[in-house]
């Protein structure tokens, strides 16, 4: 006859096959180590969060980066032409430290107290 039929004629439950208590430790094992590479992924250090801080920070220093360049070329652009000619010098002199040539008349304005535009105006 079968050993099924027997124990259950018996009133015993058939036997699993498994171990159900090995089986849970495994599930509870593989929850855990699933939980540990989640929060690698997410918190902790080289995660998610810090592929996006980074990211935000590289686009950051690409714009200064940017804005240096065209402050650079324009300084590079005076530079050159002040090494060309006289002109820019002389253009220079006069707006920076109110040079003016000699035989040349200088004339200052004064806007009245209360314009807009109080700055000094000079005439030839």
């Amino acid at each position: 006859m079968n050993m099924r039929a027997d124990l259950a004629h018996a009133g015993q439950r058939p036997r699993a096959r498994y171990n159900r208590r090995m089986y849970r430790i495994v599930v509870i094992a593989l929850v855990v180590v699933l939980a540990g590479l989640q929060y690698r992924l997410w918190i902790a250090d080289g995660g998610w969060a810090e592929v996006h801080r980074l990211g935000e920070m590289k686009e950051q220093l690409h714009e200064a980066n940017e804005q240096r360049l065209v402050r650079n070329n324009a300084l590079q652009a005076e530079v050159d032409d002040l090494k060309s000619g006289e002109s820019a010098t002389e253009g220079r002199a006069r707006s920076d430290m109110g040079m003016i040539k000699r035989d040349e008349q200088f004339f200052l304005t004064i806007a009245p107290p209360g314009t807009a535009d109080s700055s000094h105006q000079a005439a030839r």
